[in-house]
């Protein structure tokens, strides 16, 4: 165990768990989880699939291919879609349309049911590549915390600064009193969360067009992006990696943690290849 220099005094209480999310397809709404395992690379199961363009030869993302989708051709956007592992089955996925349907990978016709309800040639398929870069640039896990959104709140009080928009993995509850970008002050320290899990905080977050779109309730404003851009360098949370895998949970607290360098679980954690229609590493 090696101790750094610290700018938070140990048992500082940063605050709590309030959510836990995890998003299985890059570029769709994630799923609000209770608990959650944590590995080198992050929530097990966090950004384990993609929609690949079959014509474009390329991952797609909301912020690249929103032209493409929308209201003006009576398709949903990727926005617009939910993704959650199926309950009790961490092997199969479910995407959810704005209208309700589930799209179920344990369907022989699922990867039919995906482009027709896109209206692209797509296809939905693993993607390892995203997880392990996110893991080499020390961006396995996104922290944000409800100081900071307060904050941008008042800076544009007509904006909805829904945690949301914004994709993190963690959302912090501050402490009664604890005003501004808290966790911006953490950059380069260790934090523990729970009786397991430590993190060190790496850098924090440069946000794009993807906070100003619309999803599910949460309207269009180009304004979020605005003011992030001009009232704080264009940032908001931050990313961290991980130094000790284990269990988190809503409710756990936060607090400074010397830096522990343990052996972590395997890296790149996830659940097994889904049940149904796999080839090699597509679904």
């Amino acid at each position: 165990m090696s101790i750094q220099s610290r700018t938070i005094p140990l048992r500082t209480k940063l605050g709590s768990v309030r959510d836990l999310w995890r998003y299985p397809v890059m570029g769709l709404q994630g799923e609000r989880l209770q608990t959650a395992e944590i590995r080198a690379a992050g929530v097990v199961g966090d950004h384990r699939y993609v929609f690949h363009d079959s014509e474009a030869g390329r991952v797609i993302d909301p912020v690249t291919y929103a032209h493409r989708w929308g209201e003006t051709l009576a398709f949903p956007s990727m926005l617009d879609l939910k993704a959650r592992f199926a309950q009790g089955d961490s092997t199969r996925l479910d995407i959810i349309t704005p209208n309700g349907r589930v799209l179920s990978s344990g369907d022989p016709d699922f990867q039919t049911q995906i482009r027709e309800t896109l209206g692209v040639p797509v296809k939905l398929m693993e993607f390892p590549q995203v997880a392990e870069t996110r893991l080499r640039s020390g961006r396995a896990l996104h922290l944000v915390t409800t100081a900071s959104l307060i904050s941008m709140e008042n800076l544009y009080p007509e904006g909805d600064f829904d945690p949301r928009r914004f994709r993190p993995n963690i959302v912090v509850n501050s402490p009664p009193g604890r005003n501004g970008f808290a966790e911006e002050s953490w950059v380069g320290e260790t934090i523990r969360i729970g009786p397991e899990a430590t993190l060190r905080v790496e850098k924090t977050n440069r946000r794009c067009k993807v906070t100003t779109m619309k999803q599910d309730d949460l309207p269009y404003d180009g304004k979020i992006l605005e003011t992030i851009s001009q009232k704080n360098g264009n940032v908001l949370g931050v990313m961290c990696s991980v130094v000790k895998g284990g269990i988190i949970a809503v409710g756990d607290e936060l607090e400074p943690s010397p830096a522990e360098i343990d052996d972590l679980p395997q890296p790149l954690g996830t659940p097994r290849h889904l049940s149904q229609g796999s080839v090699g590493n597509r679904i």
